[in-house]
């Protein structure tokens, strides 16, 4: 997803730098974009910080890409902000959003923007459903997002680490004016994809029941359902999560390390595409957005999009925010389709 931003970056003309603790491999996706970009390598630890409070600073705008993001999400931000350096991050971790909204009114004394969760599902997820409320009239019944992801389309440690979080415990949803646990990989519902058909999503933990309630009048109901095509794989997590392989963070690591040496066995017959939809409802009335792609692709072009408009001064809201909170939905899709990410209303 890192990388993805990158390209997505010097794609728009902004001049990008890549921090990472590996940074062989950083250098090696630097030189992939020569001869069109000239990207520099900062070796750096995130975990470090001091080290990440030394890099960041020499910077307009910082992506935060390293994840899990309920381990690292709040570290980064922290700094960034107590640095006085604007963001934007994908973290698609409800403990981790909350941890990092806390940051708001430091933030606005520090004058620095951040948006937190501009990425796939949250971040288009949160503008479709801006979007759709707008178009209903401000003030809906209810918010339902579901997304499905593939093995075959994403790669990665903390990608498998993210996913076992997401299925492991209860997970909040925002039901009749609050914020409910439920146990994750209940309550189905059908969605329909396109070019992958009807699928059966369940509970997961995502940021967008924290955060669109918020910032959106929605009254009744905002939940998050995914699954994983094809879908024998969701049985197979609801086996691990069962057997008490994700029941700590140890245990997760452990088993999530083990799935991804082995990732290949998952990703063979499997798509290589990856969806989201927004379904929202007023009364009898109904609209639905879509988005199916690559999940590299949905994820890093609304990141970078953000950071390109911070860094252009179009988006100067200080403070920590969600998308919602402050990205206009219309101008900013008509931007992701500039770059190839396209949403269609069913």
């Amino acid at each position: 997803m890192g990388s993805g931003v990158v390209e997505e970056l010097v794609s728009l003309g902004v001049e990008a730098d890549i921090g990472d603790i590996n940074k062989e491999r950083a250098q090696n996706v630097a030189q992939s974009l020569k001869p069109a970009a000239d990207v520099g390598v900062v070796k750096v630890d995130v975990l470090s910080r001091e080290e990440l409070t030394a890099a960041v600073k020499k910077y307009d705008v910082v992506v935060n890409a390293v994840g899990p993001f309920y381990r690292f999400g709040y570290v980064v931000a922290d700094a960034l902000v107590k640095a006085g350096v604007n963001g934007v991050d994908i973290c698609d971790d409800y403990d981790a959003t909350e941890k990092i909204l806390g940051l708001c009114q430091e933030a606005l004394d520090k004058g620095v923007t951040f948006v937190t969760g501009l990425g796939w599902t949250p971040g288009l997820s949160n503008i479709l459903a801006k979007k759709c409320c707008e178009m209903l009239g401000g003030e809906v019944d209810a918010v339902d997002i579901g997304w499905f992801g593939s093995a075959a389309d994403s790669k990665g440690l903390a990608v498998v680490m993210h996913l076992f979080h997401t299925i492991t415990g209860d997970v909040p949803i925002y039901l009749n004016g609050r914020t409910e646990m439920v146990k994750a990989g209940t309550s189905p519902m059908f969605f329909e994809f396109p070019k992958v058909g009807r699928l059966k999503l369940y509970y997961v933990g995502h940021p967008e029941p924290i955060t669109i309630p918020r910032h959106l009048r929605v009254l009744e109901r905002v939940a998050v359902r995914g699954c994983l095509v094809p879908q024998w794989q969701n049985s197979l997590g609801k086996m691990f999560v069962k057997m008490g392989l994700t029941s700590s963070k140890e245990r997760l690591e452990r088993l999530s390390r083990f799935i991804h040496r082995i990732e290949d066995v998952f990703r063979a017959g499997g798509l290589e595409l990856s969806g989201v939809k927004v379904v929202v409802e007023k009364g009898v009335e109904r609209v639905s957005y879509c988005s199916v792609g690559r999940m590299r692709k949905l994820t890093a072009a609304p990141a970078a999009l953000g950071a390109y408009l911070i860094l252009k001064g179009e988006l100067d809201e200080k403070g920590v925010y969600p998308p919602e909170a402050v990205i206009s939905p219309t101008p900013f899709l008509g931007r992701l389709e500039g770059v190839g990410v396209t949403a269609a209303k069913q």
